[in-house]
């Protein structure tokens, strides 16, 4: 493929001294044209540079390109992810419903013509959406153009809260207290709730070219409260003919503002959606760990974070996951499998130059070095902890046997759970297992790093 590829770039080069030539010999009136050619010509050798670049760079990390081996194959940190997502490129729908039950009903929804809501409460969830849209699409460097169209209206479920939707057993009364349910019997009840709330919109809302949906309940609905992401569903939902397999549902019973819950739960669950897994330690027992705990593996970093959930810290999403999802091409990864070695690291926040130095341990697991700057998504690194601003280089592992929500990605830091703390900033190193990540240089142009290995 490489060697085609180079043939084609000689033969463009070749035609290009023809021309050139040709425009020598030929009469004047004829030399804007061929001028004309040779440019196109120029630009389609400056493509075919472009692919070979690629091509020469998805060779070169191809050790690095760790496979799935968490026999979980929808969400991973492993390559590839799987093609029964949402497209991660290009322009994606995602409809948005907003409905109430009969034992919680909201006022009777009244749109202007430019489609803000009238009853108080929908210009919120509008700023939500908004912030959810932004973020993704900034985080895809501009590659995905999500969509959120809303219908501005509370759509009416056909039944009770307590049946079938609520995410408890039990009507938390003291004979029968609230129980939460399992991930199946909670998956069920949301598949239920997705497909009551189609059906109700389909009368007037139009599914075509619609490739995801969002439905949030009601405030009033407490008993709803979870975001949770449903993946290649069967049976998928067929509103207007559109096969939508893809759903997200959430409550929004928390506050508002800038630490609103919607945002950062739509947020982090079109990650699922996109194939990300979580990064917080949901497997809890009992439902007793603390915080702390919970938190344990990437802290106050990544939007698949718990932390997202609270949107108090909106921080850049890790170079691994852009890279998985094709954010970030083969060319503006570093995989080093040769030691010493040193690169020159660019901003994550900034699009352009090498994000991340990935350093392949096993088949599975990997060391990634990235740069976080106080820019973008980052600009608010630490405004929770005015002593712990920082900016810097971070080291984080992979490990891609390892299941969604039991530790795939684990930041380097010696506290628990990570925060800035965790950042290196001039002169300062991490070490771990006989390697060693030192930043050498830092300036407004990102972290020049140094990596040794035993």
């Amino acid at each position: 493929m490489r060697t085609a590829a180079l043939g084609r770039v000689c033969a463009v080069l070749l035609g290009v001294a023809l021309l050139a030539g040709c425009a020598s010999s030929s009469r004047v009136e004829q030399v804007p044209i061929l001028l004309e050619d040779a440019a196109d010509l120029r630009e389609r050798m400056d493509e075919l540079q472009e692919q070979v670049a690629e091509l020469t760079a998805h060779h070169e990390v191809a050790a690095c390109r760790l496979p799935n081996r968490a026999d979980h194959w929808s969400l991973s940190t492993g390559f590839p992810i799987s093609p029964e997502r949402i497209p991660a490129s290009g322009n994606v729908n995602v409809a948005v419903l907003f409905v109430d039950f009969p034992d919680a009903p909201e006022p009777v929804a009244r749109l202007k013509s430019v489609g803000h809501a009238v009853t108080p409460g929908f210009e919120n969830f509008e700023d939500d959406l908004r912030v959810a849209e932004d973020y993704l699409q900034a985080m895809s460097y501009g590659a995905l153009d999500l969509t959120f169209r809303p219908l501005f209206k509370w759509l009416r479920m056909p039944h009770s809260i307590s049946w079938p939707y609520s995410d408890f057993w039990g009507d938390g009364s003291d004979s029968v207290p609230n129980r939460f349910k399992n991930r199946r019997s909670l998956g069920m009840a949301r598949s239920h709730l997705v497909a009551d709330a189609i059906e109700v919109a389909d009368l007037e809302f139009d599914f075509k070219d619609i490739d995801s949906v969002v439905v949030i309940a009601t405030p009033k609905a407490d008993s709803i409260k979870v975001g949770l992401a449903q993946r290649s569903l069967d049976p998928a939902f067929y509103p207007d003919g559109q096969k939508i397999e893809n759903v997200i549902s959430m409550g929004s019973t928390y506050g508002r503002g800038l630490a609103s819950r919607v945002a950062g739960t739509t947020a982090h669950e079109v990650g699922h959606l996109l194939g990300l897994p979580d990064l917080y330690r949901y497997r809890d027992p009992d439902g007793t760990w603390p915080a702390n705990e919970r938190d344990s593996f990437v802290g106050v970093f990544g939007i698949m974070g718990r932390s997202a959930f609270w949107w108090n810290e909106q921080n850049e999403m890790f170079a691994w996951s852009r890279w998985q999802l094709g954010w970030l091409r083969d060319t503006q990864v570093a995989c080093l499998t040769s030691f010493p070695g040193s690169v020159q690291l660019t901003p994550l926040a900034l699009a352009g130059g090498i994000k991340a130095v990935v350093v392949p341990l096993t088949e599975t697991t990997a060391l990634v070095i990235e740069s976080r700057r106080r820019i973008g998504y980052d600009n608010a690194l630490g405004s929770l902890t005015p002593l712990k601003l920082k900016q810097g280089a971070l080291v984080y592992r992979i490990d891609t046997s390892v299941r969604s929500g039991e530790g795939p990605i684990v930041v380097g830091s010696v506290s628990r759970p990570p925060d800035n703390n965790a950042l290196l900033g001039p002169g300062e190193v991490w070490n771990s297992d006989g390697y060693s990540v030192t930043v050498k240089e830092a300036t407004p142009e990102g972290d020049l790093v140094v990596i040794t290995a035993p």
